[in-house]
């Protein structure tokens, strides 16, 4: 899925979600068909997208890796082994910041908004 084009879509991003047990903050980097990021609970997001074939979003596989001994926002306990969830995401290549994307995760829903910092 990587590629070495860019999109309109790189950059960095503040992320805010919330979920069934609470809410979070985090920062990506979208570049060249990889992204990377971290949340304030201590998570690792590690990944790959590409535009769809319209050109209007990007598709994204991304490696959700939890801190150890924490609780997620969807009210899952990260156990002692590093384990993690891969979750799909979809989004527009244009969005408003007060967008709220709704994200389908094998753990639970969550709601997503997206505030792009500066371009990569």
């Amino acid at each position: 899925m990587a590629n070495s084009k860019r999109t309109p879509i790189d950059g960095f991003y503040t992320a805010y979600f919330s979920g069934l047990a609470g809410n979070s903050i985090g920062i990506f980097v979208f570049k060249e068909g990889l992204v990377v990021g971290a949340d304030a609970g201590g998570g690792r997001y590690d990944g790959e997208y590409a535009l769809t074939d319209d050109g209007k979003h990007i598709e994204a596989k991304i490696h959700f890796t939890p801190a150890m001994g924490n609780q997620t926002i969807t009210g899952i306990s990260a156990d002692a082994e590093p384990g993690g969830v891969e979750v799909p995401l979809r989004l527009p290549v244009e969005f408003n910041r007060t967008d709220v994307h709704r994200i389908e995760t094998p753990i639970g829903p969550i709601n997503a908004k997206f505030d792009k910092i500066r371009s990569a």
